[in-house]
């Protein structure tokens, strides 16, 4: 996940000694009383399933009333569950205080949050049952599209649910009859979105259109382009877009090289080496993919490993060749160091990543794929371009000490691993089976992108393919399939009865990617700005 340029200077400053400044965007912004992060929402029985919520953030400041009108009466009151902690979400975090909830005009006014359901009408809002100029706090209206802003008096913003998250839409001036005496303090809401909601296929056409401004071939702008739009449908913003300025930054440098193409050589019918050269990472990498499962398809077994290559993007991406043929691809890849030891303060280890690919029946692979860092960095990095803190245990400042802070990461700072001494373990097999066995670099020698703009990460990768139909499950009707939906049974079998969505991997991707593939999905209004994008 890359920062925008104008968060990279303070990164390459020394660590001060002052405690870290608090979070600047927005300015002074106070910790708000009910926060959605990332949330799912379904109700109804499996297979029936309606999912309200796909990946919805949320932010409500202290005193402000939550009013729910234009939405049907299972969404209001399933979204009110949410809010007043009633009900769990399927995936994603919320964090609330005292919350209060009930029918508009039916719950008496009192400090802390409350959450009001308008009743089934479009224009069911009375101006008498809502906070008036003269009571502090102002409105959040979470609307549906059946609501056309109905006469809400005093200060509000409104949210329209739009596939399955909480679009900004534009500010509505407030009546003149609910007008503010000149004396009062409080200040006019933002009418500014976070950010913009923008279709697949036309974050890919702009994507590929900067990278071939910048110079870049049109086959590798749109591998690369591919690999950041598809992290982006399945959810994955700390590998989306917001990487495509530091590319951008790091072509112009020379840290990723122009006129380079990924040189393939065989060295056994079944295993070959890459070089990378040091272009964008993306090209390298399909090429890897595309001829291990290829060759593992044919053989049964094969193996590719990648030198001297820059940032891949999410592992997972590269699914489709491992699919297509029914072969399991192992994907392994070192990165630069962000990851401290058990017990350390300095990061000294990569994030690196491993990733499972598994051919189903359908039309998508089951994936694992996972940073051995207790969160990806990107992750951090996306909480800093949005100016949100990160929940506590995810990040540690240059002292070790624990911290909310994102831009800390970039300041020295470093990510605990998972599992401590065994997530330590797992972080070595991708050391030695990406980095030392493939001829490449351990991560402790592997170049920040973000840090060092001017030169080639040098990180490395392994592409290792088994082939289904080479292999005793290959026999069995429903091939590995089958073996997965075992699998998926006896975890759910574990719970006295069936918990909220995501139980198993991969179902936080599938969600997400319904709602991005129907709507879009919703890029920074910061790493729009940075691209000079004016989208609408």
């Amino acid at each position: 996940m890359t920062p925008p340029p104008s968060e990279l200077s303070p990164a390459l400053q020394p660590p001060s000694s002052e405690p870290p400044p608090a979070l600047e965007a927005p300015p002074s912004e106070p910790p708000p009383a009910l926060e959605l992060r990332d949330v799912v929402l379904s109700v109804g029985p499996p297979g029936a399933e309606r999912v309200l919520l796909r990946g919805a953030d949320l932010r409500v400041g202290e005193g402000e009333k939550v009013l729910l009108s234009g939405l049907d009466r299972e969404a209001r009151n399933s979204v009110t569950a949410l809010l007043d902690g009633r009900m769990s979400p399927r995936y994603g975090v919320v964090s609330a205080g005292r919350v209060r909830s009930g029918r508009l005009g039916r719950l008496r006014p009192s400090p802390g949050t409350t959450v009001l359901d308008a009743g089934d009408g479009p224009d069911g809002v009375s101006p008498a049952a809502l906070p008036t100029a003269d009571e502090p706090g102002s409105v959040v209206v979470l609307a549906g599209h059946d609501w056309d802003g109905p006469s809400v008096p005093g200060r509000y913003r409104s949210l329209r649910l739009d596939g399955g998250q909480f679009v900004e839409t534009p500010a509505t001036p407030r009546p003149e009859s609910a007008s503010r005496p000149e004396s009062d303090p409080r200040p006019e809401s933002d009418p500014r979105p976070d950010s913009t909601r923008v279709r697949l296929a036309e974050l890919h056409r702009r994507t590929v259109e900067a990278l071939l401004a910048a110079g870049v071939d049109e086959p590798s702008a749109e591998a690369a382009s591919g690999v950041l739009v598809d992290a982006e449908r399945r959810g994955h913003r700390s590998h989306g877009i917001a990487l495509l300025p530091t590319y951008l930054r790091r072509i112009e440098e020379g840290g990723i090289r122009l006129g380079t193409r990924p040189h393939l050589t065989e060295i056994s019918p079944t295993i070959a080496s890459v070089d990378a050269g040091g272009g964008l990472g993306q090209p390298a990498a399909r090429l890897a993919a595309e001829w291990c499962a290829a060759r593992a398809a044919e053989h049964g077994l094969a193996a590719v490993a990648v030198r001297d290559n820059n940032h891949v993007g999410m592992l997972a991406a590269y699914r489709h060749a491992f699919q297509e043929r029914q072969v399991v691809g192992l994907l392994l890849n070192t990165s630069g160091p962000s990851i401290a030891a058990p017990g350390a303060s300095r990061p000294t280890l990569g994030s690196n990543a491993i990733c499972l690919v598994t051919p189903t029946d359908g039309d998508e692979p089951f994936c694992v794929d996972l940073a051995t860092g207790v969160v990806a960095a990107g992750k951090i990095r996306d909480a800093a371009n949005r100016g949100v803190a990160v929940p506590p245990g995810w990040l540690q400042d240059a002292s070790g000490a624990p911290t909310t802070d994102p831009r800390q990461l970039d300041r020295d700072g470093s990510i605990p691993l998972f599992g401590d001494y065994k997530g330590l373990c797992v972080t070595l097999l991708a050391e030695v089976l990406a980095g030392a066995l493939a001829g490449g670099r351990v991560s402790p020698d592997v170049g920040k992108q973000r840090k060092q703009l001017d030169r080639v990460m040098g990180c490395s990768q392994l592409f290792v393919g088994f082939s289904v139909r080479h292999f005793p499950s290959g026999d069995t009707p429903e091939g590995l399939s089958g073996f997965v939906r075992r699998l998926r049974g006896a975890v759910l079998d574990g719970y006295p009865a069936e918990p909220a969505r995501p139980w198993f991997p991969d179902q936080p991707e599938e969600d997400h990617a319904v709602g991005a593939d129907a709507h879009g999905v919703e890029v920074p209004a910061s790493v729009l700005a940075e691209l000079g994008w004016a989208l609408r």
